[in-house]
């Protein structure tokens, strides 16, 4: 009989196998150690860097990453180097470092960046100076090194050798390529007469520079200066200027010539440019342009003004598919007359495809543009296809009469452009007025001529190159166009922007309560919190 007293045999504890769990713990860290080094590896390997910045301030342009990843670098034997001297004490110092990684990383190593601190490193600054500096000063007058500058060196291993042999005689070579500080930075001076920073160029300067560096000659552009509204002594705050200016941000110059003196458009011409037209052209004169459009490879580049467009050029852009309108594009907010237009860019072509759904300002006189994108075969048979880049919102028109005091929309006199029918609600609709198109003369869409074909931009305003009306986008679609007549789509597209530093205005009363705030208020608060807390620990 049992009693209470006696109680269950115990179980025989299991022996612990610290053989077995050491072995499992080892093969643990291991596992670790191993996903730990090939998650490394792999996010060395593959990743995809993000700008976090307001402005994407790191992040480079469509139109330069696809130039960085074009047959112009990728096919290149010889790396381009890229040698960034800039001190750290220079504030642009951290976004230029980082813009030149960014070239370095989307070329696929076909750009080489050495970065150098000329006051850290004197002896590298040394074998720069004896390599570089002969040529800096034959090119700008002045030592190397007296300013911060970046060198873009996209010599070929012939030319590097031939000039190792040469030594410091060898002179200056159209593949290299200085890129000052100032150059990227844009500067104004204040009220107090000192001069500040208020913007920052820097993909700009460096993507120019290694396309001058690349190509070696910049290109030509013949501005027909007999032609033009605009003079060449006109001063530097002009369209005219602006438009020169852009030009040489895509390693192009513009040469004036006059076609009543020309028996032929020179064979170096990258393009023709025909700047706000106000004296028409003659029958000799318009043969040499004929000439030239019917040639493989040209490009022109049409700008109308405030004046009506000469006959003799309005007959030639009409039978390329583009009548200019003898109207004034204009809308009506209640009683006040806007005469600024408005365009929004379509999917139009392949240059303009960065730029489709975007809006495009245009100040000054501008006309409307008829252009013939359907019911064309008489163009077609001869190989000649026009496409609407631009096109206004319905609400604007061609005024006809625009000189009247409170011109109204007539429908049999003004110009609304084309008018289409909403298969839904059948209700017809205008589509609004073409502000700018481009011509294709030629089979582009074959491989074998697409590079013999000619092309034209039409744009129906000139004011819009102005200093104060240029905008980033209306200085990228005059660059997108320049590069696409020069047959370089890989330069085309949305380029850099200026990325500005702001100041908020602020009234005195504004700043005083501010002041008020900051030695009064928040103070008091903290005292307040301080007292509550204090009186609920007694509590």
């Amino acid at each position: 009989m049992s009693t209470d007293s006696e109680s269950p045999k115990a179980k025989a504890a299991k022996p612990i196998r610290r053989l077995g769990t050491g072995l499992l713990l080892i093969v643990q860290i291991l596992c670790v150690v191993v996903l730990f080094v090939a998650l490394n590896y792999l996010s060395a390997q593959h990743h995809i860097p993000k700008d976090l910045s307001g402005e994407a301030s790191y992040t480079l342009s469509p139109s330069t990453r696809r130039y960085l990843e074009s047959a112009a670098i990728r096919d290149r034997e010889e790396p381009i180097r890229m040698l960034v001297a800039f001190r750290r004490v220079n504030p642009m110092y951290e976004k230029v470092r980082v813009l030149a990684e960014e070239y370095m990383r989307l070329s696929n190593g076909k750009v080489r960046l050495e970065l150098l601190d000329p006051v850290r490193s004197p002896d590298r600054a040394q074998q720069v100076v004896d390599q570089f500096g002969s040529v800096y000063t034959e090119a700008y007058k002045k030592t190397i090194f007296n300013t911060d500058l970046i060198i873009v060196d996209a010599r070929s291993k012939a030319e590097k050798e031939q000039a190792a042999a040469a030594g410091a005689s060898s002179g200056a070579n159209p593949h290299i390529r200085f890129i000052e500080a100032e150059r990227m930075a844009r500067f104004e001076t204040d009220q107090k007469g000192q001069r500040k920073m208020t913007g920052f160029q820097g993909e700009d300067a460096m993507t120019t520079g290694v396309v001058a560096a690349v190509e070696g000659k910049p290109r030509k552009v013949y501005l027909l200066v007999d032609k033009s509204g605009y003079s060449t002594e006109d001063g530097a705050n002009t369209p005219l200027a602006s438009f020169e200016n852009i030009l040489l941000t895509q390693n192009a110059l513009t040469l004036g010539a006059r076609i009543a003196e020309l028996d032929r458009i020179p064979d170096d011409a990258a393009a023709v440019a025909i700047l706000n037209p106000a004296y028409d052209f003659s029958a000799a004169e318009l043969a040499v342009l004929e000439e030239y459009w019917q040639r493989a490879n040209s490009g022109i580049l049409v700008t109308l003004g405030s004046s009506e467009t000469p006959p003799h050029l309005r007959a030639f852009l009409r039978n390329q598919g583009i009548t200019p309108g003898k109207d004034r594009v204009i809308t009506k907010k209640g009683e006040q007359v806007i005469s600024t237009a408005r365009g929004n860019f379509t999917q139009g072509m392949d240059f303009t495809q960065d730029f489709a759904g975007k809006a495009m300002l245009l100040e000054g006189p501008t006309s409307s543009l008829e252009i013939r994108e359907n019911n064309n075969e008489d163009l077609i048979n001869k190989k000649i296809f026009p496409t609407s880049l631009l096109k206004t919102p319905p609400e604007f028109w061609g005024e006809t009469k625009f000189a009247t005091p409170n011109p109204v929309f007539d429908p049999s006199e003004d110009n609304r452009g084309p008018m289409i029918q909403d298969r839904e609600t059948r209700r017809s609709e205008y589509t609004g007025l073409s502000l700018a198109g481009a011509v294709i003369r030629g089979a582009g869409g074959r491989d074998d001529t697409a590079n013999q074909i000619s092309r034209m931009v039409v744009i129906s305003n000139s004011d819009f190159l102005a200093p104060k009306h240029l905008t980033d986008i209306n200085r990228n679609f005059v660059a997108s166009s320049v590069n696409w007549l020069m047959g370089r789509e890989e330069l085309t597209g949305e380029g850099p922007l200026t990325l500005g530093t702001y100041k908020l205005p602020l009234l005195d009363s504004q700043l005083s309560f501010i002041n008020r705030v900051n030695l009064f208020f928040l103070p008091a608060f903290a005292l307040i919190i301080g007292a509550i807390v204090w009186s609920s620990r007694r509590a």
